[in-house]
């Protein structure tokens, strides 16, 4: 989901006892049903979310551990040694959002 869009309906929240939600969202151009999904998912996140924020905290701390060599596939077999079922993709995707990017080491020139 776009940012903008989530600070939209974070404001249609905050409004919504002074004025009506249909009437916010027409104002903000976003759609009524697109504010209640988002906050269907804010109240109760799915699946994916829950696991993402089980998972968060174990790839930089498995990043860090080898000093910032390890991109996402070292990462995600590290991940899968220890018993995490894990993709190599959702690996990538939350390294990106941490900002997290491997260093790569030179080779050698005599």
């Amino acid at each position: 989901m776009r940012a903008a869009a989530a600070e939209r309906f974070r404001l249609i929240e905050t409004l919504s006892d002074r004025f009506s939600v249909s009437w916010l969202c027409k104002q903000l151009g976003v759609a009524r049903r697109g504010f209640y999904a988002w906050r269907q998912r804010q109240q109760n996140p799915g699946r994916g979310a829950r696991e993402n924020g089980a998972i968060t905290p174990e790839v930089p701390a498995v990043f860090e551990q080898h000093r910032g060599f390890y991109g996402a596939p070292r990462i995600h077999q590290e991940l899968r040694a220890t018993g995490r079922l894990v993709g190599r993709h959702r690996v990538a995707q939350l390294l990106h959002k941490a900002a997290l990017k491997a260093k790569t080491r030179r080779g050698y020139r005599p």
